[in-house]
């Protein structure tokens, strides 16, 4: 695992703190140490910050590492803090898994974490995930911070901040499928043309498990027959299937927007458009473990990441956001959705987990079948 560790200090021009915030920040860091609260502002959580003298980011994103070291001056220097900041790239499906068996005991080893919303509420539900006001303590700082809170279930509010979309659609190699001949509709997919070309996610079939949102767990199961009936090579994560496209061990298959404009920056033989019929879209979230070590540090660095963060490196990681105007990838993608005619399916309620588990049982058990 890449571990990068940086310590740095800024002493010099700093806009936001002078000497007197300086003061201000240390007195408020003793009136919230002596009542045993948490910071409730800005300058509380800097002064806490400080106090703690760490921070442990365990998101995944930027991929980069030259991007995570700009990110983190940009971070320190923001907020004039001279404290060490480790980050260690964790996958998300590992990251909740430690995350949820630490948690149990009431200690966390790391501080801000990123994980999809569907497999973030098992952990809401158990109160392993920090609950903030968001937008009450950042919102005469940094604008956007609202709009990074909202966009999930009433029940997750107050919990995690936007990243970035993952939007899924079809990925082909132009060298082995002219464009013109390529499948419009997910279920198009199921055609037997397409027997032996097409790679699929062998979790779940994803993001073909997310069309249970709008089309329920009944047509859902039907496509997934279609698909596997067309004896699909199998792999395991959105990532392994774009690479064997690209491979040319398939043809066609389902994949992540973002990773596909990587993979062609890479100059890999593979492209990306949106189905005609549903776009998967899950949202990527970034989170304070609710037992984090710094968890001043924590809901600095989140809330600062969330917002100025991630537009500082959204573009050269192909990531965005699409309802955020700011977001050029994210308005880009729109585009690309709203011109196949595409309709956008995403999460809506909590209720709708428990129906894409029930979903994802049977399409296992499909797949354990084959």
């Amino acid at each position: 695992m890449l571990r990068l560790s940086l310590c740095a200090t800024r002493e010099e021009d700093m806009p936001f703190h002078s000497t007197m915030a300086r003061l201000t920040g240390t007195a408020a860091l003793a009136t919230f140490l002596a009542t045993g609260t948490l910071a409730q502002t800005v300058e509380e959580l800097v002064a806490g910050a400080r106090e703690e003298g760490e921070l442990v980011v365990l998101m995944l994103h930027p991929t980069d590492s030259a991007n995570r070291n700009r990110l983190i001056d940009a971070f320190l220097e923001e907020y004039d803090l001279d404290i060490n900041i480790e980050w260690a790239p964790t996958h998300p499906t590992a990251l909740m898994a430690r995350l949820n068996a630490e948690s149990a005991s009431g200690v966390f080893s790391g501080d801000v974490g990123q994980g999809s919303v569907d497999d973030l509420w098992p952990s809401v539900q158990r109160g392993y995930i920090a609950s903030v006001d968001w937008a009450g303590i950042f919102g005469d700082d940094l604008p956007g911070i609202e709009a990074a809170a909202s966009g999930v279930p009433p029940e997750m509010e107050g919990t995690v901040l936007s990243m970035f979309d993952l939007v899924y659609g079809l990925i082909w190699n132009p060298e082995f499928v002219e464009e013109s001949e390529l499948p419009v509709t997910v279920s198009d997919l199921t055609a037997p043309e397409w027997a032996g070309r097409l790679a699929l996610n062998s979790y779940h079939i994803a993001p073909v498990d997310y069309l249970s949102y709008a089309i329920g767990e009944d047509e859902t199961v039907a496509i997934v027959e279609g698909l596997l009936a067309n004896s699909p090579i199998l792999k395991p994560g959105s990532g392994a299937v774009g690479a064997a496209v690209s491979g040319g061990e398939a043809a066609v298959g389902t994949g992540m927007s973002y990773a596909t404009d990587l993979a062609i920056a890479r100059g890999e033989p593979i492209r990306f458009r949106p189905f005609a019929d549903y776009t998967p879209v899950l949202g990527m979230k970034t989170f304070v473990p609710e037992f984090a070590p710094h968890p001043n540090a924590a809901r600095l660095f989140a809330a600062w990441f969330a917002t100025r963060g991630i537009e500082m490196i959204g573009e050269e990681e192909h990531i965005g956001q699409l309802a955020n105007p700011n977001s050029t990838v994210g308005a880009a993608l729109l585009r690309q959705i709203e011109e196949a005619g595409s309709t956008i399916v995403s999460v809506s309620s909590v209720a709708q987990f428990d129906q894409l588990a029930e979903t994802r049982r049977i399409i296992d058990a499909m797949i354990a079948d084959q």
